[in-house]
């Protein structure tokens, strides 16, 4: 069994084939999905897959192989991992190396940024941990954080079309675990307008849904006053 990490979270890593009661088939292979538990039967299995696509007309699943892996939830749709009763929690992502990168002409300071949902993007696991703009198509970034998850300190993270995209988009601030300030995306993304964090730790820990971005200025973590303390607000 593959491990790795996560705050007791579990995916399952799968192949199936869906069949349609008026024709037709659908086969996945290496699918994987966010679990609700540690351990999922074949049928339950199927369900979640069908209900995650949001298929109609499904006459049967199978599930030719399953493997459990123990890695950070991903976000996905339901799945029944969103709910729970809530339970608020607070995550201190500040890392020795987390700072923030402003447009040009923009303000001091990071104020209408301190509270934002985040839309959490991970890479962890990808052969190649960088978004995107097929990586950032389930999500939503308008008004939000998107905070990119990659599970390591340096190099590429976000391709510059995914930086336009998100832009386009609306997005109001970009995040990331990276602590390269000068990948290209960091100026793809100024230059769009979007301010920057970088160097977060922390991330596994932080929930695929229900979070909130909580940015503050901190001086005193850098001499150009670029520095910042970044806490992850979890229901």
């Amino acid at each position: 069994m593959t491990t790795a990490t996560g705050a007791g979270q579990w995916r399952v890593d799968f192949d199936a084939e869906v069949v349609f009661s008026n024709g037709g088939s659908l086969r996945t292979e290496g699918f994987r999905l966010d679990i609700p538990g540690d351990d999922i039967d074949d049928a339950a299995l199927g369900e979640l897959l069908v209900r995650h696509l949001g298929l109609l007309m499904v006459g049967g699943t199978a599930i030719t192989r399953k493997e459990l892996i123990r890695e950070p939830h991903k976000g996905s749709r339901n799945t029944g991992t969103e709910g729970g009763a809530p339970v608020r929690r607070t995550l201190d992502l500040t890392g020795p190396g987390t700072r923030l990168d402003r447009p040009a002409g923009a303000p001091e300071g990071i104020e209408g940024l301190v509270d934002l949902p985040v839309a959490l993007v991970r890479l962890v696991g990808a052969d190649e941990p960088v978004a995107d703009r097929l990586a950032l198509a389930p999500f939503a970034p308008a008004g939000h954080a998107v905070v990119v998850h990659t599970g390591r300190p340096d190099g590429p993270w976000l391709t510059p079309d995914a930086a336009a995209l998100l832009a386009e988009r609306g997005a109001a601030l970009v995040a990331t675990d990276s602590t390269d300030r000068d990948a290209p995306a960091v100026k793809a993304l100024t230059e769009a307008g979007l301010p920057v964090l970088t160097g977060l730790t922390g991330l596994p820990d932080l929930p695929a849904t229900d979070v909130r971005l909580h940015a503050v200025p901190h001086p005193a973590g850098h001499g150009d006053g670029g520095g910042a303390r970044v806490y992850g607000v979890a229901e």
